[in-house]
């Protein structure tokens, strides 16, 4: 009887540990961002978009939650918001917040991500402003429960079952002087926007669709089998820079519709975001993730012969994510040791301007109109002004996790 009994006890507590690592997987941090005409998005992985007024990004506002089961990956133009929830890609009009729309749904075209599964989403409703406290606690403070006490008490599986949601206050009005057509994500991210088309991957291809009628997103052609684990894509002039976990391709996209391989840089196995500007391309490697390797540093790679891709340095960091770069100001998401600010007008010459320690950082975005870095990490967002690289000015920190900063 003891046996049967400490068998027992040792499958619920393999049970509690099994859930409390799903509630943790599920709920565990904020991904990707991306920002558009003054507001900031934010990817709560695996559970919808977090809306923020950045107009003023002195005193940025939680505007409301759009709740995407499945959901690692955004990108807005205007007012339509491009998305997956799991293998599909919703189209969502964000015109107004109080009443978002889903406009399109092209099912299972990312064939390379989890299926919807028990997570099913319902279609699309709307709450008030005050549910969104729920919302946050629910994606943070209960995953924190369930992973730290690894309780069996409750049903983290009811978390996930809410439906497709807007909760929100009535939308911002935005700045007379307020830039208009900036549209751009992050270094991680895995869709990209170039003129009338949205390029977006999953594990090993490029789809791309028409969004010449923004409303209606239109499969293009044949899918682009890129390679095994590719993770980032980065657009740049007429080129698409595609990370994966062994190398960086890079795609000509002069036609549109037609990418063509034209070169591609190897490196050890490892996680790697890339960004460029002018004739350099700065991709970053890193350990301790599912993506194996050993090495943690800065690659910078001469791409003026795309077809041949040349490494010109490496640069030693401590476990690299995310990266930016403005105008020869490269900023580098250094994980756990902070960011880091370079002056890299001239590549081959790197030098460091500024470290800021005693952060975590994942990605970044650096607004050049408005010289605004604005920087996710930790579930937290922070802001610099950067019109001094060696002196950056903290504009406001915000913290995803709280509820006492959302604007009804």
């Amino acid at each position: 009887m003891r046996t049967v009994r400490v068998c027992i006890a040792m499958l619920f507590a393999s049970i509690g540990m099994q859930l409390s690592t799903l509630a943790q997987e599920k709920f565990s941090k904020a991904g990707k961002i991306w920002y558009s005409d003054g507001f900031l998005y934010v990817n709560i992985v695996n559970e919808g978009v977090l809306v923020i007024n950045n107009f003023d990004p002195r005193a940025p506002k939680k505007m409301g939650f759009i709740q995407i089961p499945g959901n690692v990956d955004m990108a807005v133009r205007g007012t339509v918001m491009y998305a997956n929830a799991y293998q599909d890609l919703v189209a969502l009009d964000i015109s107004d917040l109080n009443h978002i729309k889903e406009l399109k749904r092209i099912p299972s075209v990312f064939t390379h991500r989890p299926q919807s599964g028990f997570w099913n989403a319902s279609p699309i409703a709307w709450r008030t402003g005050a549910d969104l406290q729920e919302i946050i606690r629910n994606a943070f403070s209960w995953r924190r429960f369930w992973w730290e006490s690894g309780s069996l008490i409750g049903n983290p599986f009811t978390l996930g079952t809410n439906p497709l949601v807007m909760s929100a206050a009535p939308v911002a009005k935005a700045p007379a002087n307020a830039p208009t057509g900036v549209s751009k994500g992050g270094s991680m991210a895995c869709f990209a926007l170039v003129d009338d088309y949205l390029y977006a991957i999953d594990s090993q291809d490029l789809l791309i669709f028409s969004i010449k009628n923004p409303a209606s997103p239109e499969p293009v052609g044949m899918k682009v089998h890129i390679g095994s684990d590719i993770e980032t894509i980065f657009a740049y002039e007429n080129h698409l820079f595609i990370g994966s976990q062994s190398g960086m391709y890079i795609y000509n996209i002069a036609d549109r519709t037609r990418p063509e391989r034209q070169g591609s840089y190897q490196h050890v196995r490892s996680c790697d975001p890339v960004v460029v500007e002018g004739n350099y391309a700065y991709v970053t490697l890193r350990n301790g993730t599912d993506c194996g390797g050993s090495v943690n540093q800065l690659d910078i790679i001469d791409i003026s012969s795309p077809a041949r891709p040349r490494k010109i340095s490496t640069h030693a960091m401590t476990n690299p994510h995310g990266l930016g770069i403005d105008n020869g100001l490269l900023f580098i998401c250094d994980g756990r040791d902070g960011l880091k600010v370079f002056d890299a007008t001239n590549p081959r010459q790197l030098r460091m301007l500024a470290h800021f320690h005693h952060i975590q950082t994942y990605d970044v975005i650096p607004d050049s109109y408005r010289k605004v870095l604005m920087m996710v990490g930790g579930n937290k967002i922070a802001q610099y002004d950067y019109h001094n690289p060696q002196q950056l000015t903290q504009l406001s920190v915000i913290d995803l996790t709280s509820t006492a900063d959302i604007e009804y």
